[in-house]
């Protein structure tokens, strides 16, 4: 099997979170890298708000520990990169994306707050690196399948927080 394109693999999660905003009364708007760290913008129905989410895509990111019948599901696996995982602003949402290439099933999407993916990474460079981010040579993503359990397809954390939004500017 020919080896798979990164750029293929992340454009596929765009456009399968793009979809799935759409499915779910979102308007999604993809900005074709026109905007630094925001892969699409996405906003209420009726326009009154918005948020940015950055798309992180795998075409097979469930990694597995054990052999035979104790093979079990242990955790993900998705590139970030240090600038995208330095980020965390209240209106900054990350998707990662399992296309799950290959398996007949459909891809899941993990929306999850840009504080989270920055506090997990601020923990492994302290607990691992000792504070210092330098040492970190691959900046990848990878919780444990229980830790993450409740951003899996959760689309409503991105409608709580247009909720949140649009109740603060009407006040």
């Amino acid at each position: 099997m020919p080896k798979r394109s990164g750029i293929l693999t992340g454009t596929a999660g765009v456009y399968h979170v793009a979809s799935q905003l759409a499915a779910h009364d979102f308007h999604a708007a993809v900005t074709y890298g026109n905007a630094p760290s925001v892969d699409i913008l996405v906003g209420r129905i009726d326009g009154s708000t918005s948020l940015s989410l950055q798309v992180k895509a795998s075409h097979w990111a469930l990694r597995t520990r054990g052999r035979g019948e104790n093979k079990k599901p242990d955790h993900y696996e998705w590139d970030v990169g240090k600038r995208s995982a330095m980020q965390h602003r209240p209106d900054l949402f990350f998707a990662f994306v399992d296309l799950k290439i290959g398996s007949g099933q459909l891809p899941d999407v993990f929306i999850i707050p840009s504080k989270s993916v920055y506090d997990w990474f601020q923990g492994v460079i302290t607990k691992r690196f000792g504070g210092d981010p330098s040492k970190l040579k691959r900046w990848r993503f990878h919780p444990r399948v229980k830790s993450i359990d409740e951003y899996r397809n959760n689309w409503d954390i991105l409608r709580d927080s247009l909720d949140r939004r649009s109740l603060s500017n009407e006040k």
